[in-house]
């Protein structure tokens, strides 16, 4: 394993995966192969980097079932809908800035609002019926903001707009600090009880996972500090204590994730492969809104990823090139 892939058998995913998009039906016997995205506010341009170098390999079309939270579940709908093109730009033309992001605006600091009932619906309009009749199955992390539980919801088959659904799993606590309703209940995101949904795929069934992390192999979560707990108490446990508790378990639930994506902790049966930044690839925060930066991160991605397949680099650099052109123009 090397900073370009880690995980158990990583090499097994990436060979089964270039066997499936090259017609090799033969290749894939009982095997199922899933796809996992972790998010992660803007850092999840990290990610769609990775998902846009899939896309641009034809390997839309190869997984079985995808699986993601926040903005990778975003992220992961645009590259179902065939779009990723079109959703990676939302990072550089929609969100860097401050009507999304505004540390000065405490009672909405994150507005999943404009994100996801006007941009993703309207301006970089989301092809929901493409994901719906896609052969993959999309499945959605939301957390239920009164149990404090975790619900994957199968957006392929649910009665509600997907883009209601990736604003449910996007809707942060404390920095959004709202519920979404959704037919079943009202939900927040998805990333407070499962950012990474590795264990439910393998639950699930899935033999075979590519992870796109947008952490390196050696982070590691820890709990809220006392200011966090406090704010979490304010903000979120005076309503909805099951979440309260919830918010100060999530590091337990995403480092055995990253375990589990690192090949720390290793599945009999299970075959997992990870693509994740390196420290120093690791350009973006969860609140960067610096152009140049989510498009030298999302650059740095995609193309580790196309050498992962050994793909033609020129293509990238020619999609690249319009990201620069676009923002000096």
């Amino acid at each position: 394993m090397t900073d370009e892939l880690t995980g158990t058998n990583p090499h097994a995913v990436i060979e089964l995966l270039k066997a499936r998009a090259g017609g090799d039906t033969n290749a894939s016997g009982s095997r199922k192969l899933a796809l996992v995205v972790e998010g992660g506010g803007m850092r999840g341009v990290l990610s769609a980097g990775s998902l846009l170098a899939l896309d641009l390999l034809g390997f839309q079309p190869c997984f079985d079932e995808i699986y993601a939270a926040s903005a990778g579940g975003v992220n992961a709908a645009y590259f179902l809908s065939g779009q990723g093109l079109l959703g990676i730009t939302i990072y550089f033309d929609s969100i860097s800035n401050r009507r999304f992001f505004n540390p000065y605006r405490p009672t909405k600091i994150v507005d999943i609002e404009y994100v996801y009932d006007h941009i993703v619906p309207h301006v970089k309009s989301l092809d929901e019926a493409a994901i719906r009749s896609a052969r993959a199955r999309l499945y959605i992390s939301v957390t239920d903001a009164h149990s404090g539980q975790n619900v994957l919801i199968d957006a392929s088959a649910s009665p509600d707009p997907i883009c209601r659904i990736l604003k449910a799993s996007s809707a942060l606590p404390v920095l959004y600090n709202r519920t979404v309703q959704l037919a079943s209940g009202e939900f927040v995101d998805g990333g407070v009880t499962d950012a990474m949904p590795v264990g439910a795929a393998v639950t699930r069934g899935c033999t075979d996972i590519l992870v796109l992390s947008t952490r390196p192999r050696s982070y590691l979560s820890s709990g809220p500090n006392m200011l966090q707990r406090a704010l979490l108490q304010f903000m979120v446990g005076r309503r909805h204590p099951k979440l309260m508790a919830a918010c100060l378990q999530t590091h337990e639930c995403a480092n055995r994730s990253r375990r589990l994506a690192a090949g720390d902790e290793v599945l009999p049966g299970v075959n997992v492969a990870t693509i994740c930044p390196t420290l120093s690839e690791q350009v973006v925060g969860r609140t960067t809104i610096k152009r140049d930066l989510l498009v030298r991160g999302a650059h740095l991605m995609a193309a580790k990823t196309f050498r992962l397949f050994a793909g033609e680099m020129a293509e990238l650099g020619e999609v690249f090139a319009t990201f620069e052109s676009a923002r000096e123009s």
